[in-house]
């Protein structure tokens, strides 16, 4: 797969130029100049967000677990005390003491730990599959906040221009209509209502950031909200490559398939159950009937149990661990497909993003406020009305606004390509490659 490329030597250079272009273009009132950037609150949201850290105590409990396993099971003290006083009370008795330790003999306290070290394994991937959504939270948020300061700053400039209109209508109450004074009025009433809502989405999306963060609202500092650049992204094939090695659900579906060959290994062990020593020592003093009374003895006590395999080899659990296997096997072939389309979806859909926004602030966004300009020269002029001024400005405004979706479009789709990707500034694991089951054997 390659990189959707732009041929076209002009519109190369039109992408070139239009960054600068967009940003001067854009609305920067209200727009805070320094504070919490990105970067900041991704890494403040990975030291500070709860279920993060729940995440983090799940691998601290598999490596407890994986410190467990392989141990040899404790000895057993064997006691026996054996005496004929309640019957014959001739003096007969016995007494034992033996110590018993069960003997692993096929390798199981191995395979034991293998399986625990799979899960510590898979613990690990599932904190860093948490990191990796935790950090889109963060990056959906912020550019959420981002748009949403350019939006009410074009509103707010849309809302004194409107001020200005009514201002002109009623310094002008015997040359203007009321009819056209009372559409100024309202076109500015419509601009603070839809002020009031963006405000609202501002809050909601400042909720969300400091919720990832692990703080209150009130707690959140002030976020610096300035444009980032409007850039293309790497190579895709240099995505698809980074993004394979470091992408935690796909190695956490690569260690399952290596779970379930660790279980079928252990079941395979567990067929030979654990042999029992036993050794100890025994006092015993016998009765015989007309002969001399007889001294105690002592005895050297040893034995051995070896259980056999002959009715039970755990033939259906091995079969259910191949099985879970190739079915590992089977979701990872699916996860990786599913990657690929997912970041080649999602590489077109930021470029063509990316070429209509350069598009827009070449051409659109300066021809809309030219038109409003000269709508408004011509009003002073006596030459146009006032409602088609404020149709002029409503189209500027509408151009606006659907710049400014095209541009939060582009930024959450640039957000959930590095995530996607593991391409975000802070967080993940490097970029090294891990063995997948197709490169183990059975």
């Amino acid at each position: 797969m390659s990189a959707p490329a732009i041929a076209n030597p002009r519109r190369r250079a039109l992408l070139a130029t239009a960054t600068a272009v967009l940003i001067s273009a854009l609305p920067a009132a209200g727009i805070a100049a320094g504070g919490l950037t990105l970067e900041q609150a991704m890494q403040a949201a990975l030291t500070g967000n709860q279920a993060l850290r729940a995440a983090r105590s799940e691998i601290e409990a598999a490596r407890a677990r994986l410190g467990q396993a392989g141990l040899l099971p404790n000895p057993r003290l064997d006691v026996s005390a054996e005496s004929d006083r309640l019957f014959g009370h001739e003096g007969e008795y016995a007494y034992g003491l033996g110590l018993s330790q069960d003997i692993p003999v096929a390798g199981r306290l191995d395979r034991e730990k293998d399986v625990a070290g799979v899960d510590l394994a898979l613990a690990e991937a599932g904190w860093r599959e948490a990191e990796r959504q935790l950090l889109a939270r963060v990056a959906g948020a912020f550019y959420g906040l981002v748009v949403r300061e350019r939006q009410l700053a074009l509103r707010d400039r849309l809302i004194a221009l409107a001020g200005s209109l009514v201002e002109a209508a009623r310094a002008r109450a015997g040359e203007v209509s009321a009819l056209d004074a009372n559409a100024a009025a309202l076109e500015r009433e419509r601009l603070r209502l839809e002020r009031t809502a963006l405000m609202a989405a501002r809050d909601v999306a400042l909720a969300e950031l400091a919720a990832a963060m692990g703080r209150s609202v009130r707690e959140l500092p002030a976020v610096d909200t300035a444009l980032p650049p409007v850039a293309a992204p790497p190579p895709l094939a240099a995505l698809l490559e980074s993004g394979l090695r470091r992408r935690p659900d796909l190695r956490s579906a690569a260690l399952g398939a290596d779970r379930a060959r660790a279980e079928r290994h252990l079941a395979g062990a567990t067929a030979w159950e654990d042999w029992s020593l036993s050794l100890g020592v025994q006092q015993e003093r016998l009765v015989v009937d007309g002969a001399p009374p007889q001294a105690a003895g002592r005895l050297l006590m040893l034995s051995l149990s070896i259980p056999l395999p002959l009715f039970n080899r755990n033939r259906g659990a091995i079969a259910a661990a191949v099985a879970d296997e190739d079915g590992a096997r089977a979701r990872l072939a699916a996860l990786r497909q599913a990657f690929e389309n997912e970041v080649v979806g999602l590489y077109g859909q930021a470029e063509q993003l990316r070429t209509a926004l350069a598009e827009y602030g070449a051409s659109g966004l300066p021809l809309s406020r030219q038109n409003t300009e000269l709508a408004r020269l011509a009003y002073r002029r006596g030459e146009a009305a006032m409602t088609e001024v404020i149709q002029a400005e409503r189209q500027e405004r509408e151009l606006h606004a659907s710049h400014l979706e095209l541009l939060e479009q582009y930024l959450q789709a640039r957000a959930a390509l590095d995530a996607a990707t593991m391409s975000f500034p802070v967080g993940g694991p490097p970029a090294e490659p891990w063995a997948t089951p197709d490169q183990g054997g059975r």
